[in-house]
């Protein structure tokens, strides 16, 4: 069942507008069953925005019940972007570490605001006189996107950004969305969801430098329940990356980069470096500086909105690599010389997924990447345990053999504890790396402006009989029938914050995202009518 919901239109109701939940999501429906009142869904099938392109799509409703007082169709479309936090008010009493008073909302300071880039309207059809709608009612529509970068569309289904600390909570989400709206003879209007659509931000290519740098490496236990111990004789590492392709990387690709380890250390400890691994993550920053203090440190699994049917063209994972370290000299081996020994390049490989979100300033946040790297380290035995739970671990299997015969040790399944039971690791990050979208080969283009620019234009419905030529167009002429933007900001009253607004729930499949049903159901029909022609060209700009 495709539809993000059945929804009850009262005729008698104000304007109303809402969005789906666990409950109000698709059941079965009983047979024979018989709407009591005026129900409707909505479908939009669309490829995802890009700048500077007409993009064709279509809508379909369906009226179930008694509608006779429904008059008119809207198709809508807009983007949105909000920010919600809360703080633990400074004069709120304290509390334990194993208490989380999240219900005394008293005690909180809350703030929510939802900024709207974009809200477009076109109306559909209207039933004049006596006449009444389309009971199941179907339109082409196009879409002109002018020549302005907009976010990346994130999958917020499952939720965004989320920062959760000891005294603060703060999540971000955005979310591009069609909808309908259903107008009646009373003059009041129901807003239905028709799906989530995504937008792929233009990147010019520019000069495309090999960047390096040196990563130093700490330990990756940290927390208020595992204190790492102190060891002045421990090694220093460090790692020194290359990437002789440039720093920018394409999504669903692989990127290949040169490693070498260096350690710094005293000659008579035994620790040795046995294997790198690398990976990239979501780094993602608030540009308030009053986000930024109360922002913990923690990962970002947010993913990109984008059709699911893609064909990787790389591996798709990140392989390690291991480490040919040179021993100690013999000569130096029982001094205590501090000592810079180094390994020999490694050769690794970064895979981005096709879902990776592209880098992108938005409005409230920079959306950017890390990589992630992990050295695994055979440690020293006389070095101490990590944290002090690994430490009491290693001393209670030591006191168990204390109390054992000789004899008895191999009728136990604990092992001899020469040295800790796991080897260390480091970590350590660098942001020398963009993820930008895999771009069309064309003909040059202009750098489209940011969205957050006085010049930024806003995507604008067009007649699906005029898209063919509105593409025939010179770009610069086609951007001014856009009109420039008039983003508003709404600040939630007291009582009104939630911390996820866009989130709907236990059902990560709705709502539906209108960009898979157009690869999945649109696509194809397409190419088979048409094949490889200048249309079907158009319409896969960087599908």
């Amino acid at each position: 069942m495709l539809c993000c919901q059945w929804l009850s239109l009262v005729l008698v109701l104000a304007t109303n507008v809402v969005a789906c939940t666990d409950s109000s999501c698709p059941r079965p429906k009983e047979p024979n069953s018989v709407p009591s009142q005026c129900q409707a869904r909505a479908w939009v099938r669309a490829p995802d925005m890009v700048p500077g392109e007409v993009i064709a799509g279509d809508v379909k409703i369906k009226l179930s019940g008694p509608c006779t007082d429904a008059k008119s169709y809207v198709l809508g479309l807009r983007y949105k972007e909000r920010v919600f936090w809360q703080s633990w008010r400074e004069d709120a009493p304290k509390w334990e570490d194993d208490w989380w008073p999240y219900e005394n909302k008293d005690s909180w300071s809350m703030h929510e605001e939802e900024r709207i880039a974009f809200e477009i309207k076109s109306p559909l059809t209207v039933a004049g006189g006596t006449d009444t709608l389309s009971r199941n009612f179907t339109t082409r529509f196009g879409v002109l996107v002018p020549n302005t970068n907009y976010p990346p569309g994130l999958d917020c289904r499952r939720g965004c950004t989320y920062d959760w600390g000891v005294t603060d909570i703060i999540s971000g989400e955005s979310i591009y969305e069609y909808f309908v709206e259903i107008g009646f003879s009373n003059g009041t209007t129901s807003e239905i969801p028709a799906g989530l659509t995504s937008f792929t931000p233009f990147y010019l290519s520019t000069e495309n430098n090999a960047p390096s740098a040196n990563v130093s490496l700490s330990s990756t236990h940290s927390g208020s329940n595992m204190k790492p111990s102190v060891d002045g004789l421990r090694s220093n590492y460090t790692v020194e990356v290359s990437f002789p392709e440039g720093a920018h990387v394409y999504r669903n690709s692989s990127v290949d980069f040169t490693a070498i380890v260096h350690r710094t250390g005293y000659t008579n400890r035994t620790d040795i470096p046995v294997e790198l691994c690398a990976c990239l993550t979501n780094d993602f920053k608030w540009h308030s500086q009053e986000l930024q203090n109360k922002s913990q440190p923690s990962p970002s699994f947010v993913r990109a909105l984008v059709p699911s049917i893609v064909t990787r063209q790389h591996s798709p994972r990140s392989p390690c690599r291991e480490i040919s370290f040179a021993a100690t000299p013999a000569s130096l081996a029982h001094e205590s010389h501090i000592i810079s020994t180094s390994s020999e390049p490694l050769s690794l490989s970064l895979y981005v997924e096709h879902d990776d979100v592209l880098d992108f300033s938005t409005y409230y946040q920079k959306l950017g990447h890390l990589v992630r790297l992990d050295l695994f380290i055979a440690p020293d035995p006389s070095e101490p345990c990590e944290n002090e739970s690994e430490e009491l671990q290693w001393e209670e299997l030591r006191w168990e053999e204390q109390i054992l015969d000789a004899d008895e040790l191999d009728w136990v399944p604990w092992m001899p504890t020469q040295t800790p039971p796991s080897p260390r690791t480091l970590s350590g990050n660098t942001n020398v790396l963009s993820v930008i979208a895999m771009q069309k080969q064309g003909p040059v283009r202009l750098m489209p402006v940011h969205y957050l620019s006085d010049q930024a234009r806003q995507p604008v419905f067009v007649h699906s009989s005029d898209i063919a030529d509105l593409r025939l167009m010179l770009p610069e002429e086609r951007d001014l029938i856009a009109p420039l933007t008039q983003p508003s900001i709404k600040v939630f009253s007291k009582g009104e914050e939630i911390a996820h607004r866009y989130r709907t729930g236990g059902d990560w499949q709705y709502p539906i995202y209108v960009g898979d049903t157009w690869v999945k159901k649109v696509l194809p029909m397409i190419t088979k009518d048409q094949g490889e022609s200048h249309t079907v060209d158009h319409l896969l700009v960087v599908q």
